[in-house]
């Protein structure tokens, strides 16, 4: 009666992290309405922050939700939060806590687990923190941000070059567990067996199934088109700082390596002529002011769940339930396909994208997803055999053994949501100063009036059409 009641009380205990993943779901969902509405109600970030309740991930969103507002100072407040976490509960962590968090992940899911977000959403911290920094008119602290994010870039990619050399190792590792984790069952189910002199049921692990629920799993993956993990967008502004910084070979350097990664983009290869041009000429200086149209379009990839019937079965008829919850992409729509911005002169241009957010964050989750399935699938073979076990002791253990799978059979679907789908890039000159922005059906979005003495950066983002938000940044 004693042990019923302390399992009772254990898998209680258990349903909370079914709660707590649901509220961060409908959480996630209430911020996104609040990026939709312009609104600048921080209530959903300063609860989960004071409450040290996934410090990064509700930083960069406040970080996200503050630029909207145009309380940049406040935005790089909420990023250095960010850092700060990535620095000590990421990079620097304990050994132990490694452990602690993969036995978490196993017995209950990942989402028991703190936040540490993705490479990619680093580098979008410094990228724009030197973009705030641009907006205050803190240029030294702007090519500060700009080195720490092309130096992460670099990091990053060293990072994914290793990380694809120990695939094979890994895998084989993370195999060797399944394997661990069923012989560990039979070993026991044997020992019972002989005890009680009744046959033996084993767990079985169906490849097949296995190799079915993987082929599941990565039918939505498409080939990444950003395969070497640097973001474009984050080169393409670290060239345009350069350039107005007058540190022209730099730039050339930078919408260089922007080219490599997308040989026919006619933004870039504008710029790249213009940087090109300054840095064949001695003392060069700009005998026109252009003004470029950066657009952050749409809203950005968000993680879902797939739910796939576990692929391994008892020999029994007494389980209540099993199943395996696997991350996935989910793609969200664009808002204004493309904007044109144009003077008085007859000068216009049409945006192009710079980097395809969507693709950054695939090529990331498509690198780490063997190691997400074959945690899910180790994670969900451990509760099966916790469940039967369960089960032989006690069919109300057994019971309650199914409310702890069902419970915490979720996928970590946690991601940064509020980035953009893609940000795009235009440029003409500024001539009298009038400029107009226009949507791909010629209806007027923005007038403005510019000083004609000065290279400047209008910034528009647009999560769904109707809803634009945008500052000038003067260079």
């Amino acid at each position: 009666m004693q042990k019923t009641f302390i399992f009772i009380l254990f898998f209680t205990s258990l349903l909370f992290t079914g709660c707590m993943y649901k509220s961060t779901t409908n959480e996630l969902a209430r911020f996104d309405n609040t990026l939709l509405k312009n609104d600048c109600d921080f209530s959903i970030v300063d609860k989960k922050l004071k409450k040290g309740d996934d410090v990064i991930l509700w930083s960069i969103q406040g970080g996200a939700l503050a630029r909207n507002c145009g309380d940049f100072a406040k935005s790089n407040t909420f990023f250095d939060e960010a850092e700060l976490h990535y620095k000590f509960d990421v990079d620097m962590k304990n050994p132990l806590l490694e452990v602690r968090d993969k036995t978490r992940s196993i017995l209950i899911n990942n989402n028991a687990n703190p936040y540490e977000g993705n490479v990619y959403e680093k580098i979008m911290v410094n990228t724009y923190k030197a973009l705030n920094f641009l907006a205050l008119n803190d240029k030294e602290n702007a090519r500060v941000e700009i080195n720490r994010a092309i130096e992460r870039q670099r990091i990053a990619k060293e990072y994914f070059a290793n990380d694809i050399a120990s695939l094979e190792r890994k895998n084989a590792a993370n195999l060797n567990e399944l394997k661990s984790a069923q012989d560990l069952y039979n070993s026991l189910a044997e020992l019972k067996a002989k005890q009680s002199e009744t046959k033996a049921q084993t767990l079985n692990f169906n490849e097949e199934a296995v190799n079915l629920a993987f082929e599941k799993y990565t039918q939505s993956a498409q080939k990444a088109v950003y395969s070497d993990f640097i973001n474009p967008f984050t080169t393409y502004i670290g060239a345009l700082f350069l350039l107005n910084d007058r540190s022209y070979e730099r730039a050339v350097d930078l919408f260089k390596e922007g080219l490599q990664m997308d040989r026919k983009n006619p933004q870039i290869t504008k710029d790249f002529a213009l940087a090109d041009k300054m840095a064949g000429q001695f003392n060069a200086k700009f005998k026109e002011y252009y003004v470029w149209l950066i657009y952050e379009n749409g809203f950005g990839t968000v993680k879902g769940e797939i739910a796939i019937d576990l692929p391994l079965f008892l020999v029994s008829d007494s389980l209540y339930y099993s199943t395996i919850a696997l991350p996935s992409l989910e793609f969200r729509q664009y808002s204004y396909p493309s904007l044109t911005i144009k003077n008085n002169s007859g000068d216009s241009s049409k945006t192009y994208i710079i980097a395809n957010m969507d693709s950054v964050a695939e090529a990331e989750f498509n690198k780490r997803y063997l190691g997400l399935a074959a945690e899910a699938i180790i994670s969900t073979a451990a509760k099966t055999i916790i469940q039967k076990q369960l089960d032989d002791i006690d069919p109300l253990l057994g019971f309650l053994g199914f409310i702890y799978q069902k419970t915490t059979a979720k996928a970590d679907t946690r991601s940064w949501s509020a980035l953009p789908k893609s940000f795009e890039a235009a440029r003409i000159p500024i001539k009298d100063g009038n400029i107009t922005i226009v949507d791909e059906n010629g209806v007027i979005l923005l007038q403005e009036f510019l000083q004609n003495d000065k290279n400047v950066i209008i910034y528009l983002k647009s999560s769904q059409k109707g809803q634009i938000i945008t500052h000038k940044i003067y260079l």
